[in-house]
């Protein structure tokens, strides 16, 4: 099938007034590659995990850290997952505007 994913907030563990926020997207596929955008630029993740299903699909989860200032200006961050094995990408975008997706 489609390679699938999701996009989230992470809730802060850090008071409001840290300057960051955290963006958690997660993807699986055969051979999932996620690849982060702000606007029309790439960004760099801040961590990735990787995790083997039982039927072979791979569980991919990438985190980047943006910070408040961008977050609380409306910037839209999108997450790409890329199939390489399926030549397929599924994206999401997510911003302050649309709240919790």
């Amino acid at each position: 099938g489609e390679p699938s994913l999701e996009l989230l907030l992470v809730p802060s563990e850090e008071p409001s007034g840290s300057g960051t926020q955290k963006l958690m997207c997660s993807g699986w596929g055969f051979n999932p590659q996620i690849k982060w955008l702000s606007g029309s630029e790439q960004r760099s993740a801040a961590a990735y995990e990787r995790r083997m299903g039982e039927d072979g699909h791979v569980a991919l989860t990438s985190y980047i850290t943006v910070t408040q200032q961008d977050w609380n200006q409306g910037m839209v961050f999108t997450c790409e997952v890329i199939d390489t094995d399926l030549q397929k990408t599924t994206r999401k975008s997510t911003s302050l505007c649309t709240g919790r997706l």
